[in-house]
């Protein structure tokens, strides 16, 4: 009865600070959720981490490391006053620990040094003057102290797996050669995957464009994708048709905050098939834009100019296209 009676005192003594986690399990989730691109998880798990209980298990470097990656974060959630909070925090506590630039991009580095600039260096040291000791003053009376308040619990946060889905639908104008399309665009994100449809028409089918990339997002500013592409027009000796499947590189970079980024795409085709004899050939490109995201609303407008460059295989002359796109869209979560 009574090994009976310890074992249940045991298994009732499991400290809670196994089910909560310690500050280095945490910090370790909130950089995966990070390097997932997903800040708003990241940044409740650095908040979480950087008070206390589990601030007192952080060292000077541990807290820098925290306070880093916490201004990142709240950077690319569009919050651009708490980030610039955080890093002054992170210029007080270390002065000499900058973002890693292997690990961040060259806006979170501005975004520090800005940060850097607006603390005020501090004070020159004081030196210390002797001065005699007053005489003691009388002891007071006695006073009642009133019982101080119990401490309020901390609030743990509910740190469960969610699942965010980004989705976007957007209508475009399309010019190609001279001739305009109308047409839509639509992107699903989930973590580092997006797929993108698109798809436009000019009056009598003059100009038919469409494509599908899927896209793996290795960092919040470069990303890999590989889709096909399709392009029917009018030539003068007949309709043309261009399929191609495209690998491409795209980087992006913040112009104005982060409402306003710009970014670059580079292209090269796995393979090209055309209605043209023998059929077959190479393509490349690439595409250069700006897109202007509202943040106090979901509507985001977008800009880009493209050049494509196919040639058909035992054909000399090159065929050039330049694309001008104007996209207005509605993006949700």
């Amino acid at each position: 009865m009574m090994i009976r009676v310890v074992a249940l005192l045991l298994l009732l003594a499991t400290p809670l600070r196994a089910q909560s986690g310690s500050a280095r399990e945490v910090m370790t989730e909130a950089v995966r959720a990070y390097r997932d691109l997903d800040f708003d998880a990241a940044a409740r798990m650095l908040q979480r981490v950087l008070t206390p209980p589990l601030a007192s298990e952080l060292d000077s470097i541990g807290r820098a490391r925290a306070l880093t990656y916490l201004g990142a974060a709240e950077h690319y959630r569009g919050r651009q006053d708490a980030a610039i909070a955080v890093f002054q925090q992170l210029v007080v506590l270390a002065p000499s620990q900058r973002p890693d630039t292997l690990i961040f991009p060259p806006e979170i580095t501005r975004l520090y040094d800005e940060a850097r600039s607006s603390v005020p260096p501090p004070p020159p040291p004081r030196v210390a003057v002797q001065v005699p000791a007053p005489p003691p003053a009388p002891p007071p009376a006695p006073a009642t102290l009133a019982p101080a308040p119990p401490p309020t619990p901390p609030v743990v946060e509910n740190q469960g797996n969610e699942v965010r889905v980004t989705a976007t639908a957007a209508g475009q104008v399309l010019s190609v050669r001279s001739m305009t399309a109308l047409g839509f665009f639509g992107g699903v994100r989930f973590r580092r995957l997006e797929l993108d449809v698109r798809y436009a028409e000019a009056p009598r089918q003059a100009l038919v464009e469409g494509a599908v990339a899927l896209r793996f997002l290795a960092t919040p500013w470069l990303s890999v994708q590989l889709g096909p592409h399709a392009r029917r027009f009018d030539a003068p000796f007949g309709a043309e048709r261009w399929v191609t499947w495209r690998l491409g590189g795209r980087g992006e970079v913040a112009i104005a905050g982060t409402g306003v980024r710009g970014h670059a795409l580079l292209w090269r085709a796995l393979g090209l098939d055309v209605n043209v004899p023998p059929g077959s050939g190479s393509a490349h490109g690439g595409e250069v834009g700006v897109t202007v995201d509202l943040e106090s609303r979901p509507f985001w407008f977008g800009l880009a100019y493209g050049i494509d460059q196919a040639q058909v295989n035992r054909v000399a002359e090159r065929e050039t296209v330049k694309t001008l796109t104007l996209t207005a869209g509605l993006r949700r979560r």
